[in-house]
């Protein structure tokens, strides 16, 4: 058996998706803005007013003028298209995009075999999706196609000859000069046709009429050109006129995502990354990528991480257009060690880090990386990699020897008086005093190949009260990076911690 799913008025369906304002008004498709655009599809309000496909948009406003023209979207009826390929693969994996609105689906490989609510399903999750669909289900491609295109909104034809019996020739959609023929003849349903033998009908009009009347009695066989299913999450809306404010874009990006979150529980998957493309009217755009913490397909978390990015852009120039995409990954499904202690809620901690960083800056928020250099205080920030973000039990050989470094941020400025190049005095906002000890000079130096090449000096110093510190030397300027912590002296003994760099 096999099934077509169709979506009758393909184009215009994918239109008015995100439209639900114009579902009970007359509406009409046009190809265009112009006004002399023409008439691709309308909608039964329409229709009743008086409106037909191939008329001009002036010929239709004239017939109804409350009639609601909307250009054609090609990335909203990709969308559509995909959604229907999805919906088909939940049926069987043999599935053929035979055309722009509808697919063929061979059920041989269905465990389903109730055929009314196969097809009831597949157009229960179409609906789902905002889009009316009609599935007919038969022995063969050809008719199960016309029978998708009879279904009210399911139609499963069991005795192939019964149904075309009545259909009237032109459901067949032959060529013209073959139906002027079959006419003159007076044959006009299909019961009429295959009344005739084969053999004579193909001696006289040929092969094309011989195909017609398989067709006719329902025994025509063909392979289907099957699909690999390619995931592809993505939906886009095109606004009437600019929009300033961030209110309409939050309300579309909810509305995309209550379709894609459908979408990927068809095909089992969740959200690992969102992509936001923004149409701006100057001819821009502006493009952010969120990755999802815990990949999840919940709306209200997807939602949130959007919300946050959106509430606090500000953009030159108003947007006139939406798309969001969703990179599709598998739920994560892990058991952690004994001593791990994982993120209690990773989305909430990222939806954290994004307000964060509209406040400072997305440059100034991440994970600090040391870098391949011995350059101090060398790093950079990186996006955190939240699958990583466990605190394992550290082994004790990790633990570093001597006295901890009490850094101070920023350094502080000081005068450092030299005798026989070795510090003697040390004045600053925080330290002065005599250096009764000192260590040193550690002399580093690096990117003498490039032009931001740096030489450091470091000193560690004891000055006369007992205080340890970090000192450095910078293009003759002295600084102090910070304060060693020692261990609290023992009431009866005044000896001096012996100094160790760490």
């Amino acid at each position: 058996m096999f099934t077509v799913i169709l979506l009758p008025n393909f184009r215009l369906q994918a239109a008015l998706r995100f439209r639900e304002e114009l579902h009970a008004l007359p509406v009409a498709l046009i190809d265009g803005h112009e006004p002399k655009s023409g008439v691709l599809e309308i909608n039964a309000a329409a229709e009743i007013e008086g409106v037909k496909t191939g008329q001009t948009s002036t010929q239709a406003l004239a017939r109804c003028p409350s009639l609601a023209l909307i250009p054609r979207s090609p990335a909203q009826e990709q969308a559509a298209q995909s959604a229907l390929l999805e919906i088909a693969g939940t049926l069987s994996p043999e599935v053929e995009a035979t055309a722009d609105g509808y697919c063929t689906v061979n059920l041989r490989a269905s465990r389903e075999k109730n055929w009314q609510a196969l097809g009831t399903r597949a157009v229960s999750g179409l609906a789902s999706l905002r889009m009316s669909a009609q599935a007919g289900i038969a022995a063969n491609p050809d008719l199960a196609f016309i029978a998708a295109r009879h279904a009210r909104p399911v139609l499963v034809v069991q005795t192939p000859h019964a149904f075309l019996a009545n259909l009237a020739l032109h459901e067949l959609n032959p060529a013209p000069d073959l139906l002027a023929v079959l006419g003159d003849w007076g044959i006009h349903n299909l019961a009429q046709l295959t009344s005739l033998p084969r053999g004579e009908l193909m001696d006289r009009l040929g092969t094309d009429a011989a195909q017609l009347w398989e067709r006719a009695a329902g025994r025509t066989e063909r392979p289907l050109r099957l699909v690999r299913m390619v995931e592809e999450f993505a939906e886009s809306f095109e606004f009437e006129r600019e929009v300033e404010t961030v209110e309409p874009v939050l309300f579309i990006v909810r509305r995309f995502l209550d379709q894609l979150a459908a979408r990927l529980g068809n095909a089992y998957r969740v959200a690992g990354r969102m992509m936001l493309t923004l149409t701006l009217s100057n001819g821009g755009t502006h493009e952010r990528v969120f990755t999802v913490p815990s990949p999840t397909a919940d709306v209200d978390v997807l939602f949130r991480i959007l919300h946050t990015h959106l509430d606090s852009l500000r953009l030159d120039h108003g947007a006139t257009g939406a798309l969001l995409r969703i990179e599709p990954t598998v739920a994560e499904r892990q058991q952690f060690q004994l001593f791990e202690s994982p993120l209690r809620d990773p989305n909430r901690f990222g939806e954290t880090l994004g307000r964060l960083a509209a406040l400072v800056g997305q440059e100034n928020v991440g994970v600090a990386e040391v870098l391949d250099t011995h350059r101090p205080d060398s790093f950079r920030l990186h996006p955190p990699r939240f699958h990583e973000l466990t605190a394992a039990a550290d082994s004790p050989d990790s633990f570093a020897t001597g006295l901890p470094l009490r850094r101070w941020r920023p350094p502080v400025s000081a005068e450092v008086r030299m005798v026989r190049h070795r510090p003697t005095f040390i004045a600053s906002e925080k330290v002065r005093g005599f250096i009764r000890d000192a260590l040193g000079p550690y002399r580093t130096n690096g990117g003498w190949w490039e032009r931001e090449q740096w030489t450091t000096e470091e000193w560690d110093i004891e000055t006369e009260c007992g205080g340890l510190y970090r000192l450095t030397r910078t293009d003759d300027a002295w600084r102090i990076e910070g304060s060693y912590d020692e261990p609290p002296a023992s009431p009866t003994s005044r000896s001096i911690v012996p100094m160790k760099r760490a």
